[in-house]
């Protein structure tokens, strides 16, 4: 160490002599020292060597360059003295800009209007386009549209002809969804900029709403523009929102209880969407005109705007209750849908047979209901209703028989058997929870209950239901539902192949016009359908069994198929659809259901459906009196 300071110190002396500059040369010296002597006396008088090496390449470096490198640190700590004050400056403008000049909007991520605002920013080019964004997961509903082709195919039918389709490559081809990252973006819309900032704060849950103390991530948006008006964000959360229900209009929403632990929140946790369907057509619902007509005219009456202020003059409480009873698969859910669809309102589900559904529950269900809306209580029969006192009847009668003997017996004196039958007794009773008549009838028409809904209840077995359950101001119309008549077999059966039979007219019109026609064979009467005499080929079924069908047989059955599916004419159509509804028992017993599942399985040849029906309604007429649940001609 000694060896290396005598160096530098007799180096640093020979490097200042041989220094023979002008007078600047001297004057950038005495600066270069006057710099090294005030920063000298920072390190002490006993300074590391290597600083002093270091020294010497600096005056090295200088020489070489032909200037002072001290100026290079003057001007970088010149720079370094304006960023801080430039920063300083902006940070102040900035927040006096964001306090008075600038107005801002925030959005919780448990709000809906988060959900409208992100799918918006999600469709803007700009945004998606950016350097930081944040993939999402994003698939498809079963009610929106596939991409047709987007899909593989693998396998081939029995007879050769039909590929089976394969979509084990549908969610890898779903593209992700792509919206602004945490942090700040900016973006112009209509003219104007405005300032995204998403954030996410870590939340301490005490674990009263799970039962587990956890942190929870909570999202924010907030959305701000220049200006002293929130007026413009107000304009673009209204465009979003707009844009979120474009397409809603032919949509149904489906909603249900939310989960125990978000319900305690009220308000709009206490209901989910679980389900977007298509809008249910009228007339796709199979019921006597004058019943369909009568509905539609009580049900719009009931929502006119008008309708609110004429029930509060005359002091009668803002409600319509609806009974919709019939045997099961006549169509009442399906009525239900309608109607929602058709005045454009959201259907809420409550299944009063959940186990965690409360009486307190229901009432709170009951109050955060939307002003306008439908509430569907299926098959409210099942629901075990009844009266308090009904029960305790009941346990009477059944405990009547012992009542004398068991009377007579000390609870000193219980045998075995007496103590498991009070124990099973009582587990019972402590097991008997959920909704009992005397709650729902409190929320349905209760003191604190909510008017402006439409309630819809459905039942198979109306006799079965408590009369004060359906006395008039809580259900206010009755609608019967029976089993299908030949009438409404014959509108099911043109309402399923209507819409080809329109596109097979519109083909043998441009066909006709290019191939000559030939004239058709009249319809046999024999077998009562609509194929000509020779356009059934008959097919030994013996050599079909036996497993060695030549390919003649193969061809015979595919000309066969061919002309059983060949599409039927508007004109034809009406008369397949009578010949079809002849088969149906005019007695009423077969449900709409059943006929829909039939022609469901034959949805492309309505003429099979012809050929097929009367073995079809044997086998199930036969199944319903034998009382089985096996099918056997589907």
């Amino acid at each position: 160490m000694d060896l290396a300071n005598t160096l530098i110190n007799g180096a640093l002396p020979t490097f200042a002599a041989n220094d023979t500059g002008g007078a600047g040369n001297d004057t950038k010296k005495n600066f270069s020292d006057g710099i090294f002597e005030s920063i000298l006396p920072l390190f002490g008088s006993q300074f590391n060597p290597l600083f002093k090496i270091l020294m010497i390449f600096w005056n090295k470096a200088g020489l070489r360059l032909g200037f002072d490198p001290t100026i290079i640190l003057t001007i970088a700590g010149f720079f370094w003295f304006a960023n801080k004050l430039l920063r300083q400056i902006y940070g102040t403008l900035y927040g006096l800009t964001q306090q008075y000049f600038t107005a801002s909007i925030n959005i919780n991520n448990s709000d809906d209007m988060y959900h409208h605002m992100m799918k918006w920013l999600a469709s803007q080019p700009k945004l998606v386009n950016s350097r930081s964004l944040t993939a999402e997961t994003f698939s498809r509903t079963m009610w929106e549209g596939d991409d047709h082709g987007d899909f593989a195919t693998s396998g081939i039918s029995a007879d050769g002809t039909g590929i089976y389709l394969n979509f084990s490559n549908q969610e890898a081809k779903a593209p992700p969804r792509f919206t602004p990252a945490f942090g700040l973006h900016g973006f112009w819309f209509e003219g104007r900029y405005y300032r995204l900032h998403r954030k996410q704060e870590s939340l301490y849950d005490d674990g009263n709403s799970s039962g587990v103390p956890q942190f929870k991530d909570k999202e924010k948006l907030v959305i701000s523009c220049f200006g002293r008006s929130p007026e413009p964000i107000k304009k673009l959360l209204q465009l979003a929102k707009e844009q979120y229900y474009a397409d809603h209009h032919a949509k149904t929403i489906v909603k249900r209880p939310s989960p125990q632990n978000l319900r305690r929140y009220g308000g709009r946790h206490s209901w989910q969407q679980v389900a977007n369907r298509p809008v249910r057509p009228m007339d796709t619902v199979v019921l006597d005109e004058k019943q369909k007509v009568a509905v539609l005219s009580d049900m719009n009456e009931y929502l006119h705007p008008a309708t609110p202020r004429w029930y509060a003059s005359r002091g009668i409480p803002l409600r319509r209750g609806y009974l919709f009873h019939g045997p099961p698969g006549t169509g009442k859910t399906s009525l239900s849908f309608a109607l929602a669809g058709v005045f454009g309102l959201d259907i809420h589900v409550i299944s009063l047979l959940d186990p965690s559904l409360t009486e307190e529950d229901l009432s709170a269900l009951f109050s955060s209901l939307p002003r306008r809306c439908v509430v569907l209580l299926e098959d409210i029969d099942t629901a075990g209703l009844s009266r308090p006192s009904d029960s305790k009847a009941e346990d009477g009668k059944q405990t009547g028989k012992k009542g004398a003997k068991d009377s007579s017996k000390d609870k000193d004196d219980w045998s075995v058997s007496d103590l498991a039958r009070e124990l099973r007794k009582q587990g019972d009773s402590a097991d008997k929870k959920g909704i009992s008549l005397s709650g729902l009838l409190n929320a349905i028409d209760g003191v604190a209950s909510h008017e402006g809904r439409v309630l819809i209840m459905t039942t198979n077995k109306p006799e079965s239901l408590d009369e004060a359950l359906i006395r008039p101001g809580r259900v206010d119309m009755q609608v019967a539902f029976s089993n299908a008549s030949r009438q409404q077999a014959l509108e099911l059966f043109i309402r399923m192949y209507e819409a080809e039979s329109k596109i097979a007219a519109a083909l043998h019109q441009d066909a006709s016009s290019s191939v000559a026609s030939t004239a058709p064979s009249s319809p046999t009467e024999k077998d009562g359908n609509y194929l000509s005499d020779g356009s059934i080929t008959e097919v030994d079924v013996e050599e079909l069994d036996s497993g060695s069908a030549s390919h003649s047989v193969t061809s015979k059955l595919a000309s066969a198929k061919d002309d059983v599916e060949r599409p039927v004419t508007t004109d034809e159509l009406a008369d397949i659809a009578a010949d079809f509804a002849a088969n149906i028992p005019e007695g009423q017993i077969i449900s709409p259901a059943e006929i829909q599942g039939f022609l469901l399985k034959r949805k492309k040849s309505p003429r099979r459906a012809v050929l097929e029906v009367n073995n079809w309604v044997i086998a199930l007429l036969e199944q319903k009196a034998s009382k089985t649940k096996i099918l056997q001609v589907q």
